[in-house]
């Protein structure tokens, strides 16, 4: 019933951001019509011909040669558009993964794709928004917070192992070379595949035990009871191995830790290997822009580093988590309490690592700024085409028929927040895959035109 009633909150929560989304977008254009009117009035009142008229204010655009403010522009134009990408690739993942009733997950395809361009810190922030909030809010059975909250841990090691494997000099020689060898691409799908499963698979043991789940292979009846007779020997030489050492109750608890942790390690292994892959896939193909300012560093080199901010926007987002973790009977919170509590480690030492040995305020200020600049002007072209404004007045236009529909709602459906919220997800859902595409082709064609 609480689990209900937090659902129904959500989606009001939904419903509101939707309102506001679509009414921030009117706004936006409004203004937008209004400085241009102004900029022809002050041309056309203009006395003296050789007073300069001054330049209007511009609207933060994608592809305007000139942004609001370095910030702002990145926030919306760089940041949003590959935190929107990692949530949505995560959540179509998963949505496949379960209707195919496939053996790979590859709900962390999009947190890969976010660890590689912005680092481990917003991997982290999409992983957990991902699993802590998209999967919670649209999970079809009830009992959905003691299904998800727990395995946020696993995500977030994830994202932290591939951020900070992505900006080790060897990846950057791998993603720099136009022709790679065989060995290294066996060198990507070893590191990001097989040892992330690796590392990823001791928090996913760890929350398997909370749960009081055991490892389980997806294979024929056959198989699989082969599979369960040879990992319950294993158990027992195991077992036997570590009774002398630790007792019976200790070598009963490592055993059982190290078989499910064996059999994880083999379930991770195609899953985490097929999503870093993807991942890499979509952003060579799809935003070599990105690549090329986030993972080579632009014209200096210097890939972009973490702000401070960063660590406590993970934390304020994983407090809710956290709080329904140790609380919850389920999760037996007094026990595994230091599980849940690690996350917290990582984050006052991420911190404390960038607060003393980051880069200034001032630094970082001055390369979002050029970034954003480069990003501008690469750009700038594929906005003078017909088809940019052609399909921004479309947008424009759906967005106002979403938003006068949704108006229409209360008075033709009882169940009023639960239909608006899913309008929303299906008008903007499809609003924003047409907006990642159309931001990758606008990439690739500036790309293509600056190397001609």
């Amino acid at each position: 019933m609480v689990e209900e009633y937090g659902k129904e909150l959500m989606m009001l929560g939904g419903t509101i951001a939707g309102f506001i989304a679509a009414l921030l977008t009117v706004m936006e254009k409004l203004l937008d019509i209004q400085q241009r009117m102004y900029a022809k009035k002050e041309k056309k009142t203009t006395a003296q011909p050789e007073r300069t008229v001054p330049d209007p204010v511009p609207s933060v655009d994608l592809f305007s040669s000139k942004p609001l403010r370095g910030s702002s522009y990145l926030l919306v134009y760089e940041i949003g558009v590959i935190v929107a990408a990692g949530i949505l690739l995560n959540y179509v993942g998963l949505t496949l993964s379960r209707h195919l009733e496939s053996i790979l997950f590859l709900d962390m395809t999009g947190t890969a794709l976010v660890a590689i361009l912005l680092g481990p810190w917003w991997g982290a922030i999409v992983a957990l928004l991902s699993n802590s909030f998209v999967n919670w809010l649209l999970f079809p059975e009830t009992g959905a917070d003691v299904i998800i909250f727990p395995w946020s841990l696993v995500n977030m090691t994830g994202a932290l192992f591939w951020g900070m494997l992505a900006r080790q000099p060897s990846f950057l020689r791998y993603v720099r070379t136009s022709k790679s060898s065989g060995l290294a691409h066996t060198w990507f799908l070893l590191s990001f595949g097989v040892a992330g499963a690796v590392v990823m698979s001791i928090p996913g043991t760890f929350v398997q035990s909370s749960l009081h789940e055991r490892a389980i292979f997806a294979f024929n009846p056959e198989v699989a009871d082969s599979l369960n007779f040879t990992i319950a020997q294993w158990e027992t030489v195991v077992h036997s191995h570590l009774e002398s050492m630790f007792g019976l109750q200790g070598s009963e608890s490592i055993s059982w830790y190290a078989v499910n942790w064996f059999q994880n390690c083999v379930r991770y292994i195609p899953d985490k290997t097929m999503s870093a892959a993807i991942a890499l896939v979509i952003l060579k193909y799809g935003y070599p822009l990105f690549e090329r300012e986030l993972v080579h560093g632009g014209p200096e080199g210097e890939r972009p580093e973490d702000e401070r901010v960063l660590p406590l926007v993970l934390g304020l987002i994983y407090a809710p988590s956290y709080a329904s973790l140790i609380s919850h009977e389920d999760y037996t919170g007094h026990l595994y309490w230091p599980l849940w509590s690690i996350p917290w480690l990582f984050i006052l030492y991420g911190y404390v690592r960038i607060r003393y040995w980051g880069s200034t305020d001032e630094a970082l200020r001055v390369a979002r700024m050029q970034r954003a600049e480069r990003y501008a002007r690469a750009l700038k072209p594929i906005g003078k085409e017909p088809s940019h404004e052609f399909c921004r007045r479309l947008t424009f236009a759906t967005l106002i028929a979403s938003l006068i529909f949704a108006l229409c709602l209360p008075i033709l459906l009882m169940d009023f927040y639960r239909v608006t919220f899913k309008f929303f997800c299906v008008v903007y859902g499809f609003l924003l895959v047409v907006h990642l595409i159309r931001v990758a082709i606008a990439q690739n064609i500036s790309l293509a035109r600056a190397d001609g």
